[in-house]
């Protein structure tokens, strides 16, 4: 008995030999080719006849999967058309603004409304476009608190439970109206839900919610203190402060650098750390704010090591001095002077560097030192000792203010013509996208019709590649109508099935013999002394381990098939590998089909829920034929075709002719070569589809 679609079929039904290389392959071929036809016809049947449909449907218009819809224009397209609008919009907001910028002897609005357009273009995170901008760094204990406030006027907290654990973008703003907000910028990559989440948060300062209170509810909400890697949120906070006397300017304020972990902090954060300042750092359109503490020797400083690896001679990094008062207890004094004056050559930075003293520590309940306290007691410092060396250019937050919203504008405007280069091609990406996304279905009703169209159309391209005559349908450009240089298009599905089978049979004829001898089909002897040697050690062998009850000289009938089966062991493995390449030739056709034929919201989806399950129950189906095919390779068949006899009959005569004699073996190993040597006649090429 022999397998056919898994039915027990009489072996003399069967055209020739079951053991064929050619039968093995021939199953896997029939299932393989319907492939992609039994996928999408499997796919029609469920929309347009099963209950599922309407699930189908529902589920599409709910949008739960990963909080992107299937049908996916009500929501995604709706997102792109929001950031094709935003881009636009920037695009020809940049355009105004600079030309008039340009033009303009009075710079301060126009400067504003640039720097508010770089704070859209901080919204939008568009991957491509790295944003001229100011970056603060510095060690945990180096005063860079101190900094944001000498540069703001507003005290930050200062404890564990809000000390900065992600990106925080101060924006500074004149208008005649004083105000301060906090909101948050959320990392694109998290998901709907946890942005819209993020984008909700936020409000002004006013005396029922203290700036030290938004700040600490901001922390909790991205990067609660007890998750683990709430170092590494992406989200952006953004606190906007506006007022008569504020300079135009926009910082960015990274978590300060540590050396050793500690309870707040692990080694895995520090890590984390490391790599957002790197990220921020070796943008050649970041300026680096590095600061650094004069309480301890700036030579163990981190911020000084990573500046000059990520800006060697210096040309976009301004230096700040924090703490000059606690130099002289360390014995540094001169040491920091000349730091600040760049005579390092190893930390030459020539934006220059600055100084800034810290107001004295308070006491619980005492206010925060207005501008003028803090002016005032600047200006008492840097007028007495060798800090009155310095250049009042250099000295105090007035002068760091000045040179930073100078710095930044002068910056903006050097990369504002790249600026606009990858904006419209952002906007032309965008626009691409969106045009890809077909237009929007935001009823079950009308998803439910443009997925029968999109089955239907595809099932146009899928019925000609699986016959093999490549007619593209009216309007449809899907198969070449000229040879392929680079080989057999994955498109034509019937062509590469047949070169699949080509190859195979190679395979077959070049390694599917455990040996490497047999005889020509005319009968003469090839190979003959390693024949010899393995009727010797194997076929003698083998005879004289399976004797039985029959008598002495009589033939051993399960002896042929025995060495048969030895013989052609490497076939279930190239047949394998047969089943398995085909897999890959109906996977590769049918990506092409969804590329071509479906709109790029639905792909990934469709692969996922639908043709993914469809082609993995075929090639399980197709698995299990090619395993009872496998099975009929161990069954004892007699041969039925008359070539085995003829064949036979040659080698006896040219074996005798001269008088000579035969062995046993020799007979046994010679009808077992010419059993694995006849072949069908046409099997695998007269099929045709039902």
């Amino acid at each position: 008995m022999c397998y056919k679609s898994g039915t027990p079929v009489p072996l003399c039904c069967t055209p020739s030999r079951p053991q064929s290389a050619w039968r093995v392959a021939s199953k896997p071929l029939l299932i393989f080719l319907y492939i992609p036809f039994l996928a999408f016809r499997s796919l029609s049947l469920i929309l347009l006849g099963s209950p599922l449909s309407a699930l189908l449907v529902q589920h599409l218009a709910l949008h739960q999967h990963d909080g992107l819809a299937v049908s996916v224009r009500p929501l995604l397209g709706r997102c792109l058309a929001a950031v094709h609008s935003t881009l636009t919009s920037l695009r020809n907001d940049m355009t105004r603004t600079i030309d008039s910028a340009l033009e303009t002897q009075d710079l301060a609005d126009e400067q504003r409304g640039l720097l508010d357009l770089i704070d859209k273009l901080q919204f939008a995170q568009l991957d491509n476009v790295k944003l001229p901008q100011i970056v603060v760094v510095g060690d945990q204990s180096a005063g860079k608190s101190s900094v944001l406030e000498a540069i703001t006027g507003t005290p930050f907290p200062r404890d564990a439970g809000a000390c900065t654990r992600f990106a925080t973008e101060i924006r500074l703003r004149r208008s005649k109206e004083s105000s301060l907000s906090v909101s948050i910028i959320p990392d694109k990559n998290r998901g709907f839900k946890e942005q819209e989440k993020l984008r909700q948060f936020g409000g002004s300062v006013d005396a029922k919610t203290p700036f030290d209170t938004l700040m600490r509810l901001a922390v909790d909400l991205i990067a609660p203190k007890n998750i683990p890697g709430r170092f590494a949120a992406r989200d952006i906070l953004v606190v906007d402060k506006r007022g008569p006397e504020m300079p135009l300017l926009t910082l960015v304020d990274l978590p300060g650098l540590v050396r050793n972990a500690n309870n707040d902090q692990s080694v895995e954060d520090i890590r984390t750390i490391e790599a957002l300042s790197d990220r921020y750092m070796k943008s050649s359109r970041t300026i680096i704010l590095a600061v650094v503490g004069g309480n301890s020797d700036y030579v163990q400083a981190p911020i000084l090591t990573k500046a000059r690896h990520f800006d060697p001679d210096g040309s976009r990094t301004i230096g700040v001095l924090t703490k000059p008062d606690l130099t002289e207890s360390i014995g540094l004094e001169d040491k920091f002077i000349e730091l600040v004056n760049n005579k390092d050559r190893r930390n030459l930075f020539r934006l220059g560097w600055y100084v800034l003293l810290n107001p004295s520590p308070r006491e619980p309940g005492q206010p925060w030192p207005s501008a003028e306290e803090r002016r005032r007691s600047e200006d008492a410092f840097f007028s007495r000792g060798k800090w009155s060396s310095l250049p009042e250019s250099m000295c105090g937050a007035a002068a760091l203010k000045q040179k930073l919203s100078g710095q930044l504008q002068r910056h903006i405007g050097r990369h504002v013509k790249v600026l606009r280069k990858q904006i419209q091609k952002a906007l032309d990406d965008c626009d691409a996208e969106l045009k890809s996304m077909g237009t929007g279905k935001d009823t079950p009703e009308e998803m439910r019709i443009e997925l029968v169209e999109l089955f239907s159309s595809s099932k146009e391209l899928v019925i000609p590649a699986v016959y093999g005559f490549y007619k593209n349908p009216p309007r449809k450009t899907f198969f070449r109508s000229t040879a392929d240089p680079r080989g057999t298009p994955a498109q034509n599905l019937r062509a590469r099935a047949t070169e699949e089978n080509d190859r195979f049979a190679q395979r077959i004829r070049a390694h599917g013999r455990k040996h490497n001898f047999a005889i020509s089909p005319e009968g003469a002897v090839v190979s003959d002394g390693g024949k010899n040697d393995f009727v010797r050690q194997e076929v003698q062998l083998l005879l004289q381990q399976i004797r039985g009850s029959e008598f002495p000289m009589d033939p051993k009938p399960r002896a042929v098939y025995m060495l048969f089966q030895s013989y052609s062991e490497y076939w279930p493995k190239l047949a394998q590998e047969h089943k398995d390449n085909l897999g890959v030739v109906c996977n590769e056709f049918l990506s092409e089909l969804i590329d071509y034929a479906w709109p790029r919201r639905m792909r990934e989806p469709l692969r996922r829920y639908f043709l993914d399950p469809q082609m993995k129950a075929l090639m399980d189906k197709a698995q299990k034929e090619l395993d009872l095919l496998m099975q009929d390779t161990t069954l004892e068949v007699q041969p039925y075709d008359p070539e085995y006899e003829e064949r036979l009959k040659r080698w006896h005569a040219d074996v005798t002719k001269d008088g000579a004699s035969y062995s046993e073996a020799q007979e046994v190993l010679e009808k077992m070569l010419i059993y694995y040597e006849v072949r069908p006649l046409g099997l695998a090429d007269t099929w045709q589809p039902c």
